[in-house]
């Protein structure tokens, strides 16, 4: 099994209630392999005018 660290970011649309977050992260970080941990590193807001915010996640994941 070989470990990979992953730093990612991921558009946070406003459709998407705090409730739902973990597992909308989760969903993605699986389309690119095993996931083992996962961590919010930094929260930005976008400058378009949708509201969008952009996260910064740092996880591993397992191939």
């Amino acid at each position: 099994m070989k470990l990979i660290l992953v730093d990612y970011y991921l558009d946070w649309p406003v459709s998407i209630k705090l409730e739902n977050l973990r597992g909308f992260i989760i969903a993605n970080l699986e389309k690119k392999g095993d996931l083992i941990r996962w961590s919010i590193v930094d929260i930005q807001n976008s400058i378009d005018s949708f509201g969008t915010k952009k996260l910064r996640i740092k996880a591993v994941l397992a191939n």
